[in-house]
């Protein structure tokens, strides 16, 4: 959910955060110089550096790249001698505007990084709460809405367009086992690099009463999903603790 929130966010604002790291490290430079006589020059470098620092925290890696190249640039520009020109003669203030672009870029890296941690943790987070609910005693009378919110949640999980509940027929030859792997008439399929096919349905086997034919039907077939082994390892786990919950039903 977290991940999601973010991509919106970024959606709703795009425009702004490129906005910002074009103009923010500029306007600050520029406002800056009004206080140039009570102002050293570190004090300057470490504000802007904190202007990349807001611009970065947004998420979007390339406005974090960018803000970091035109805060270097105002620096310049306002703050080094000859003022208001893009000239430098101090070997000094050339090595300031490195710095503030390097240190800048490493900034926008590591939000770019932590952000990405952030994701992941939020996305497992998610993942172990799906399986909590699926493990779940279900009654009887919310076993229909129960398991459409499971089979959303693979869908999601797995970047599918549809899952469905099927009984009583062969599977597939398509077949997403526990351990994630993904097999396609007994070979391996390589799902990080080829993603799932678009061309069939994956069946993920569940157990039933009686040997009973089973199985959650994914389709992916309007684009390729990459799903990584862990997402289906959490859809074959998903489906075996659904099937458990729903048998009475």
């Amino acid at each position: 959910m977290g991940g999601v929130v973010l991509s919106d966010w970024l959606t709703r604002h795009r425009s702004a955060v490129w906005a910002a790291a074009v103009f923010l490290g500029p306007a600050v430079a520029a406002l800056l110089t009004l206080a140039r006589p009570q102002l050293h020059e570190n004090h300057v470098t470490l504000i802007l550096v904190l202007t990349v620092a807001v611009v970065s925290a947004a998420g979007l890696r390339p406005a974090g790249l960018v803000a970091a190249a035109t805060t270097g640039l105002a620096y310049d520009y306002f703050w080094t001698e000859p003022y208001y020109s893009f000239r430098i003669f101090d070997t000094q203030d050339v090595l300031t505007v490195l710095l503030l672009v390097v240190v800048g870029g490493a900034i926008e890296q590591l939000s770019w990084w932590a952000g990405r941690q952030r994701a992941v943790a939020v996305r497992r987070r998610d993942y172990l709460t799906a399986l909590r609910r699926a493990a779940e005693p279900i009654a009887p009378e919310a076993h229909a809405a129960t398991l459409r919110a499971i089979l959303d949640t693979m869908c999601t999980v797995l970047d599918a367009d549809s899952c469905d509940l099927v009984l009583d027929e062969r599977l597939p030859t398509t077949v997403l086992h526990g351990d994630g792997s993904v097999t396609r008439a007994g070979r391996v399929m390589d799902v990080n690099k080829d993603g799932l096919p678009t061309d069939d349905v994956i069946a993920i086997p569940v157990p039933t009463p009686n040997d009973r034919p089973a199985y959650f039907a994914i389709t992916a077939a309007t684009h390729v999903a990459r799903p990584r082994a862990e997402q289906r390892q959490v859809a074959a786990l998903l489906a075996h603790l659904a099937a458990q919950s729903l048998t009475p039903a």
